[in-house]
């Protein structure tokens, strides 16, 4: 008996412990993997959608940049600038300077002297992909800002939850208080809707290579989770 107790209390300490690194790595996993989401749909539209797909990437990324630059202009504090700087070197750096990419097109348009093994490097990926290689560096870059204007939101998320935690929970005490109608299920409707629009909202923005006002994109995401959250806590169980 002790010991499963001792073995139960070193299980809590350690996830205690560890939890912020699992969030940690599945909060990358899901940064990189929609980045490559991302980069496959634009070569998609590259291959059937974009008459001139290369020129048509580095105007998306310019779009996004003159966004970001308007949004600053109109307020004192360029903090969103930076965040997107930031971010969008961030990301560029983790996919292609990280994997030598950046380096290797580099030394390809300038024709640098490399060993025999970097030729057959150059000659075989880089001649043969180069452009989608240089789509996918617009693109991801355009990847980075989106990521930016989302992180520049979550203070809005945080006070929306707030909000619709305090007025969901005020909603349970009186439905508790004259005895209203228990349904989990309406609780599970709320929790699950609230994830699955969110996600989807952000997949739209993150991975669409179209020019995308984030404003159609984050007031629908604010009312459904402000709605959703509201649903979920007024419906949470009245008895724990």
């Amino acid at each position: 008996m002790a010991s499963n107790q001792q073995s139960a209390y070193d299980g809590n300490l350690a996830h205690a412990f560890l939890w912020p690194i699992k969030w940690l790595i599945k909060g990358t996993l899901f940064y990189v993997g929609l980045g490559l989401l991302t980069m496959i749909v634009a070569l998609l539209f590259a291959q059937y959608y974009w008459v001139s797909p290369v020129e048509a990437s580095a105007v998306l990324f310019q779009s996004e940049v003159a966004r970001i630059d308007g949004l600053g202009a109109n307020i004192e504090s360029t903090y969103l600038s930076v965040l997107a700087n930031h971010v969008m070197n961030w990301t560029y750096w983790l996919f292609f300077k990280a994997t030598t990419i950046h380096d290797a097109v580099v030394a390809y348009s300038t024709g640098a002297k490399v060993n025999e093994l970097d030729k057959l490097y150059l000659g075989q990926f880089i001649a043969r992909n180069g452009r989608e290689i240089y789509i996918c560096m617009n693109v991801i870059q355009m990847y980075g800002i989106r990521i930016a204007v989302l992180l520049s939101t979550l203070p809005l998320f945080v006070l929306l939850n707030l909000v619709a935690f305090t007025d969901g929970m005020t909603e349970r005490y009186i439905r508790r208080a004259c005895s209203g109608r228990e349904s989990s299920d309406i609780n599970k409707i709320g929790k699950m809707s609230k994830l699955m629009f969110f996600a989807l909202g952000i997949m739209i923005y993150l991975c669409t290579p179209i020019p995308i006002n984030p404003f159609f994109i984050i007031v629908p995401m604010a009312i459904i989770y402000t709605v959703s959250t509201r649903i979920q806590w007024k419906y949470y169980k009245k008895y724990l």
